[in-house]
């Protein structure tokens, strides 16, 4: 991904351990006239703003969603997601992935550092959405081809060549998941076996620099629920989503008119202090008040039940087989309009 930096200037400074992840504080609206657009960062401002069907959503360069969301912004295909990932086949795909699973970490030796997102996450990732979608296991490499074209054109301009293979794939997915019958099957299949994968590498990512947190996990298996909500909000890879005002109103404190920009700080609201005390902290037992990472209301994320299942199940068996791990190396970010994520999380793990 390219294009402006997801990474916001801000006072906090780089020798903190988590700095690469931290987001410049909240404050109060403001307009951005080098973006070209109002600023939303407070928690409350966010969170009124998500809910707002005034305020459309859009994608980072503008381009409308209207084909895809009904008159007041909600997914048209929403209810039928949401009946494909009822708790029935939640609890089904949770069972079916246990051995897989397994599989994945006998296969990780503790004699070298190994790449958790590359060799543990993507592939458990696409297995996992392999299953939710019900393709066919023959086609696991082609799909997976497919899916790593399509999200390494996210944010990539027009007329780039990566943007052009991944409208091309894109084509090619709908085309499969229209045979299967699959509801979204094309962004379900890409957020399954992409984007959830890079989620679990900053979650993993947080955890391994932060041992104490990790142990603790490792040692109170019940507070993985809300150690997971935690890991989402601390470690989110959606730093901002934007909106696109569709008519005159008044948000926030401010007066924004029909056809304004406004850029939603995720990371910003999921780090507001007067919401989350010692918001830069992670604390896998946080008592926590619902965080922004999966959005809200008529916007949330429609597969949050499966993310968080997946996240989970992934993050159990990896504080259960190894007890303890590290980074073994310097992190590179991958950063885009709106994504922040590591092209890699090396460590070491041992048992």
């Amino acid at each position: 991904m390219s294009g402006e930096s997801s990474l916001e200037a801000g006072p906090f400074p780089k020798t903190s351990v988590d700095a690469d992840l931290m987001a410049p504080p909240p404050r109060v609206p403001y307009f951005d006239p080098e973006r070209g657009g109002w600023i939303f960062s407070r928690y409350a401002d966010v969170v009124s703003a998500l809910r707002d069907p005034r305020l459309w959503p859009v994608v980072a360069h503008g381009e409308d969603q209207a084909k895809t969301r009904d008159e007041i912004g909600r997914l048209r295909l929403r209810p039928d997601v949401q009946e494909a990932l009822s708790a029935s086949k939640l609890a089904e795909w949770q069972a079916q992935m246990e051995q897989p699973t397994r599989c994945a970490l006998e296969a990780v030796t503790a004699d070298r550092p190994i790449d958790l997102l590359g060799e543990f996450a993507k592939p458990w990732c696409l297995t996992l959405a392999m299953l939710v979608t019900g393709a066919d296991p023959g086609e696991r490499g082609r799909l997976s081809e497919l899916g790593t074209s399509v999200f390494a054109g996210t944010g990539e301009p027009d007329g780039s060549a990566l943007k052009a293979n991944a409208a091309a794939a894109i084509v090619e997915l709908e085309r499969v998941f229209e045979r299967l019958g699959v509801p979204m099957g094309e962004p379900t299949f890409i957020a399954i076996s992409q984007t959830s994968a890079r989620l679990l590498s900053n979650a993993w990512l947080a955890l391994l620099r932060h041992p104490s947190e990790y142990a603790r996990l490792r040692a109170e298996a019940h507070l993985m629920p809300g150690a997971i909500e935690e890991l989402l909000r601390y470690a989110g890879i959606v730093r901002r989503v934007f909106r696109w005002a569709t008519e005159d109103l008044e948000l926030g404190g401010v007066k924004i008119v029909k056809g304004d920009r406004v850029l939603l700080m995720l990371a910003s609201a999921n780090r507001d202090p007067e919401q989350f005390p010692e918001p830069n902290c992670l604390d896998v037992a946080r008592s926590l008040a619902t965080h922004v990472s999966l959005g809200m209301g008529r916007n949330s994320c429609v597969g949050a039940p499966l993310i968080r299942m997946a996240a989970a199940v992934a993050t159990r068996a990896l504080v259960e087989r190894f007890g303890e791990a590290e980074v073994a190396g310097p992190v590179e970010w991958h950063v885009g309009s709106g994504f922040c994520f590591p092209k890699a999380v090396w460590a070491r793990l041992r048992r």
